[in-house]
Protein backbone atom coordinates (compact mmCIF):
# COMPACT_ATOMS: atom_id res chain seq x y z
CA UNK A 1 0.00 0.00 0.00
CA UNK A 2 2.87 2.19 0.97
CA UNK A 3 4.07 1.67 -2.77
CA UNK A 4 1.28 2.30 -4.28
CA UNK A 5 1.00 5.95 -2.40
CA UNK A 6 4.15 6.98 -3.07
CA UNK A 7 3.85 6.31 -7.06
CA UNK A 8 0.59 8.18 -7.18
CA UNK A 9 2.60 10.73 -5.20
CA UNK A 10 5.31 10.93 -8.16
CA UNK A 11 2.67 10.58 -11.01
CA UNK A 12 0.66 13.29 -9.73
CA UNK A 13 3.81 15.87 -8.96
CA UNK A 14 5.12 15.09 -12.26
CA UNK A 15 1.64 16.26 -13.80
CA UNK A 16 1.19 19.18 -11.55
CA UNK A 17 5.17 19.98 -12.91
CA UNK A 18 4.23 19.94 -15.91
CA UNK A 19 1.38 21.95 -16.19
CA UNK A 20 2.90 24.46 -14.32
CA UNK A 21 6.37 24.82 -16.12
CA UNK A 22 3.97 25.22 -19.24
CA UNK A 23 2.51 27.54 -17.55
CA UNK A 24 5.47 29.88 -16.72
CA UNK A 25 6.91 29.49 -20.06
CA UNK A 26 4.07 31.58 -21.51
CA UNK A 27 3.96 33.70 -18.64
CA UNK A 28 7.25 34.81 -19.18
CA UNK A 29 6.91 37.27 -21.86
CA UNK A 30 6.13 40.87 -20.41
CA UNK A 31 3.89 43.69 -21.56
CA UNK A 32 5.68 45.15 -24.12
CA UNK A 33 5.50 48.45 -27.54
CA UNK A 34 7.10 48.21 -30.54
CA UNK A 35 6.82 51.39 -32.64
CA UNK A 36 8.52 50.51 -36.08
CA UNK A 37 10.58 51.60 -38.14
CA UNK A 38 12.08 53.26 -35.01
CA UNK A 39 12.91 56.89 -37.39
CA UNK A 40 10.67 57.08 -40.00
CA UNK A 41 10.43 60.30 -42.58
CA UNK A 42 7.99 63.30 -41.38
CA UNK A 43 4.73 61.87 -42.90
CA UNK A 44 5.31 58.10 -43.25
CA UNK A 45 3.92 55.33 -41.61
CA UNK A 46 4.56 53.59 -38.45
CA UNK A 47 3.50 50.40 -37.11
CA UNK A 48 2.35 50.03 -33.09
CA UNK A 49 2.53 46.40 -32.18
CA UNK A 50 1.34 45.72 -28.16
CA UNK A 51 1.51 42.71 -26.05
CA UNK A 52 -0.40 43.42 -23.35
CA UNK A 53 -0.42 40.56 -20.31
CA UNK A 54 -3.78 39.88 -19.10
CA UNK A 55 -4.84 39.87 -15.63
CA UNK A 56 -7.71 38.30 -13.92
CA UNK A 57 -10.77 40.14 -14.45
CA UNK A 58 -9.13 42.23 -16.67
CA UNK A 59 -11.64 45.13 -18.69
CA UNK A 60 -10.83 46.33 -22.08
CA UNK A 61 -8.12 47.75 -23.39
CA UNK A 62 -7.90 51.09 -25.04
CA UNK A 63 -8.80 51.11 -28.95
CA UNK A 64 -6.47 53.45 -29.93
CA UNK A 65 -2.88 54.55 -29.32
CA UNK A 66 -1.93 58.24 -28.79
CA UNK A 67 1.07 59.92 -28.92
CA UNK A 68 2.88 63.43 -29.19
CA UNK A 69 4.71 62.74 -32.78
CA UNK A 70 1.50 61.16 -34.28
CA UNK A 71 -0.55 62.94 -36.87
CA UNK A 72 -3.44 60.90 -35.75
CA UNK A 73 -3.99 58.43 -32.81
CA UNK A 74 -3.40 55.16 -33.99
CA UNK A 75 -6.58 52.97 -34.48
CA UNK A 76 -5.44 49.32 -32.56
CA UNK A 77 -6.79 46.00 -33.54
CA UNK A 78 -6.74 42.38 -31.37
CA UNK A 79 -4.29 40.48 -33.44
CA UNK A 80 -4.61 37.17 -31.32
CA UNK A 81 -3.02 36.35 -27.72
CA UNK A 82 0.66 36.67 -28.65
CA UNK A 83 1.50 33.09 -28.70
CA UNK A 84 0.80 32.60 -25.14
CA UNK A 85 -1.95 30.47 -24.95
CA UNK A 86 -4.70 33.03 -23.87
CA UNK A 87 -2.62 34.84 -21.23
CA UNK A 88 -2.37 38.43 -22.91
CA UNK A 89 -3.42 40.06 -25.65
CA UNK A 90 -1.92 41.16 -29.07
CA UNK A 91 -2.72 44.50 -30.46
CA UNK A 92 -1.45 45.91 -33.66
CA UNK A 93 -2.11 49.48 -35.84
CA UNK A 94 -0.79 51.60 -38.63
CA UNK A 95 -0.66 54.94 -38.89
CA UNK A 96 1.02 58.27 -39.77
CA UNK A 97 3.45 59.94 -37.84
CA UNK A 98 3.31 64.40 -37.67
CA UNK A 99 5.57 66.56 -40.01
CA UNK A 100 8.14 68.34 -37.18
CA UNK A 101 10.97 66.28 -36.77
CA UNK A 102 12.03 64.96 -33.79
CA UNK A 103 12.23 62.07 -31.11
CA UNK A 104 9.13 61.25 -29.36
CA UNK A 105 7.59 58.76 -26.73
CA UNK A 106 4.46 56.92 -27.15
CA UNK A 107 2.80 54.81 -24.17
CA UNK A 108 0.13 52.57 -24.03
CA UNK A 109 -1.84 51.46 -20.42
CA UNK A 110 -1.75 47.58 -19.97
CA UNK A 111 -4.34 47.08 -17.36
CA UNK A 112 -2.01 49.22 -15.03
CA UNK A 113 1.33 48.35 -16.44
CA UNK A 114 2.56 51.32 -18.28
CA UNK A 115 4.61 50.23 -21.90
CA UNK A 116 7.03 53.09 -23.74
CA UNK A 117 8.51 53.30 -26.98
CA UNK A 118 10.59 55.93 -28.73
CA UNK A 119 10.66 56.95 -32.48
CA UNK A 120 12.29 59.40 -34.22
CA UNK A 121 10.45 61.67 -37.07
CA UNK A 122 13.01 62.74 -39.93
CA UNK A 123 13.41 65.24 -42.29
Amino acid sequence: MKFRSAALCVAGAAIVSTLAGAGQANATRPSSLLLSPSAVVAGGTVTADIYCLRPSGAGELATTLAADGLAAPIPLRVVGDGGTGGIGVALRGDGPVGTVPGRYTASYDCWGWIVRAEFTVTN
